[in-house]
C-alpha cells in the first residue's frame, strides 16, 4: 500500500523535471522528421507530432490513464475507468512510483503515451492527410497504447506479473510505435516516385537539432522514472548516454565503409537505434552493458534500413527499422543482460537475466515482444483500414497534393517561403499549359533548396512566355 507519508521532495522534483526533459522529445521528434523529408513536406511533420501531443492529452485525461495504470482493474488485459477525467488523481501515489504524487506519476507517463504516436507517424510522412491521423491518434492510443502499457507495466498487467523487464517502454512505445508505422505501409502504400527517385534528406541542420532534443530527453526518458536514493536512476542515465554514443559510432563506421564519407545523419540515426535498445533495459543493467547493446543495435537497424529497401518498403523515416528492430533487440537482449544486483539496488526483487543463470527471461521477454508486436500491427492494420473506407477518413491524400507537398495542401502553410512560391507556381502552369518539353513535372520538382531556387526561376520565366494560344 502507498502513503502520502512515502513522498519525497527529491524524487518528486525529479520526475517533474523528467517530464519535461521528455515533453522535449515532442518538438525534437518533429524536427528529427522534418529535416528527414523532402522541404515540401518538413512542416507537416512538426505539426503532425504537436498535434498528435494534444490530442493524446485529451485522451489521457478522459480515460487514457486509468485503462493504462488503473490500480484497482483485476483485469489481466485493461483497466477500468476508476480515474476517467482524472479523478482520485491527486497526491496520493501509484503503486508504480509510491515517492511522488499520483498526479505527478500521470502526467510523466501521458508524456509517454504522447510521443509514441508521432514516432508511428513518421511511417506514413509525406503522403498522409492531417483531419483522419487526428482522429486515428486517439483510437490507436486507446486500442494499442494503453492495453500494451497495462500489460508491461500495471500492477495486475498478466506481462508483468509474469515477471516481464521492461523499464522505459521497449514494448509500449518502440514496439508499438515500429510495427504500427509497418501498418502504415501497407495500408497506405509507397510514395510517388519510390525506387524512381533518389531522395536526399532536406535539411541536416534540422535532423541534428531534432537529434539534440532527442537525446537531452531521453535522459529524463529513462533515467525519469528511476530511484534517486539508490543510484538507478544514474545508472540508467549512463547506460542511455553510452548506448546512444556506441551505436552512432558503429553507424557511421558502417557507413563510412560503403560511402568513404563521414555523416551527421548517420551519426543521429545510430545514436537514436542505440537509446531505443537500451531503454527497456536502462535502469536494469550494467553499465558495461550498453557496449554489446550498442554495437548490436548499430549493426542490425543499419542493415535494416537496407533490408526494406531491398525488399521495396518505403520505411519513409526508417521508424520500423530504427524503432521496431531497435525496440525488439532490446527488449531481449534485456533478458540476457539484466543484472540482479542492479535491479535489487532499491530493494526490488528480481532473479535477474541470462547473465545471473536466469535463462528463463528471455522467453519471458520473447513472448512480451511477440504479443506487443502482434498487437500493435494487427489492430493498427484494421483500424487503418476501417477508417479508409469512410470517404472523410481516407488517410492518403491525392496524388496531386502528394506532389505540390503538404505543407502547402494540407496545412496552407509552408515551413519555408520559396516552397510556397514554387506550389503556387506549379498550380499556375498547370492552369495555363505546359509551354515547353524542359518545364519539370510536379512530381520531381522539389528535393533540396538548390533545386528549387532553379526551378522556381524556369518556373516564373515559363509562366510569363505563356500564351492562350498555347494549349496542351
Amino acid at each position: 500500500m502507498t502513503s502520502i507519508n512515502d513522498i519525497d521532495m527529491g524524487a518528486t522534483v525529479w520526475m517533474i523535471a523528467s517530464t519535461a526533459l521528455v515533453f522535449l522529445m515532442i518538438p525534437g521528434l518533429g524536427y528529427f522528421y522534418s529535416g528527414m523529408v523532402r522541404s515540401k513536406n518538413a512542416l507537416s511533420l512538426v505539426f503532425l507530432c504537436m498535434i498528435a501531443m494534444a490530442i493524446v492529452t485529451v485522451q489521457w485525461v478522459v480515460w487514457g490513464y486509468s485503462l493504462a495504470f488503473s490500480e484497482t482493474s483485476s483485469n489481466p488485459f485493461i483497466g477500468n475507468l476508476r480515474h476517467w477525467l482524472f479523478l482520485d488523481v491527486s497526491y496520493k501515489p501509484h503503486p508504480n512510483a509510491p515517492t511522488v504524487p499520483g498526479v505527478v506519476f500521470a502526467i510523466y507517463q501521458c508524456m509517454f503515451a504522447a510521443l509514441t504516436p508521432g514516432l508511428a507517424i513518421g511511417g506514413a510522412a509525406e503522403r498522409i492527410r492531417v483531419l483522419p491521423t487526428i482522429v486515428y491518434v486517439f483510437i490507436w492510443t486507446t486500442l494499442v497504447y494503453d492495453p500494451i502499457a497495462y500489460w508491461v507495466w500495471a500492477p495486475n498487467g498478466w506481462l508483468l506479473k509474469m515477471g516481464v523487464l521492461d523499464f522505459a517502454g521497449g514494448c509500449a512505445v518502440e514496439t508499438a510505435s515500429g510495427f504500427a508505422a509497418l501498418a502504415f505501409y501497407f495500408v497506405l502504400g509507397k510514395r510517388q516516385g519510390f525506387g524512381e527517385e533518389k531522395w536526399q534528406p532536406h535539411n541536416y541542420l534540422n535532423i541534428i537539432l531534432g537529434f539534440a532534443f532527442l537525446f537531452f530527453g531521453w535522459f529524463g526518458f529513462n533515467a525519469g522514472g528511476a530511484s534517486l536514493a539508490s543510484g538507478r536512476a544514474g545508472i540508467a542515465f549512463m547506460t542511455t548516454n553510452l548506448a546512444g554514443a556506441v551505436a552512432g559510432i558503429v553507424w557511421v563506421a558502417l557507413a563510412f565503409r560503403r560511402e568513404r564519407k563521414f555523416s551527421s545523419f548517420h551519426f543521429c540515426s545510430g545514436a537514436v537505434a542505440g537509446m531505443v535498445c537500451v531503454t527497456p533495459a536502462a535502469s536494469y543493467v550494467s553499465t558495461w552493458a550498453s557496449f554489446p547493446m550498442g554495437v548490436i543495435a548499430g549493426v542490425c537497424c543499419y542493415y535494416a534500413i537496407d533490408l526494406n529497401l531491398r525488399l521495396g518498403i518505403d520505411d519513409c523515416i526508417d521508424v520500423f527499422a530504427v524503432h521496431g528492430v531497435g525496440g525488439i533487440l532490446g527488449v531481449f537482449l534485456t533478458g540476457i543482460f539484466a543484472n540482479k544486483k542492479v535491479i535489487e539496488l532499491d530493494g526490488t526483487s528480481s532473479d535477474g537475466g541470462l547473465i545471473n543463470g536466469h535463462a528463463k527471461q528471455m522467453y519471458i521477454q520473447l513472448l512480451a515482444l511477440v504479443v506487443s508486436a502482434a498487437w500493435s500491427f494487427v489492430v493498427s492494420f484494421i483500424v487503418l483500414k476501417v477508417m479508409n473506407y469512410i470517404p472523410i477518413f481516407k488517410f492518403r491524400v491525392h496524388p496531386d497534393d502528394e506532389a505540390h507537398g503538404l505543407d502547402f495542401t494540407e496545412l496552407g502553410e509552408a515551413g519555408y517561403n520559396f516552397v510556397a512560391e514554387i506550389a503556387q507556381s506549379h498550380i499556375n502552369i498547370q492552369m495555363a499549359a505546359e509551354v515547353r518539353s524542359a518545364t519539370p513535372s510536379p512530381r520531381s520538382s522539389i528535393q533540396h533548396p538548390g533545386k528549387e531556387r532553379l526551378l522556381l526561376r524556369d518556373s516564373s520565366s515559363a509562366a510569363v512566355t505563356a500564351t492562350p494560344s498555347m494549349s496542351p
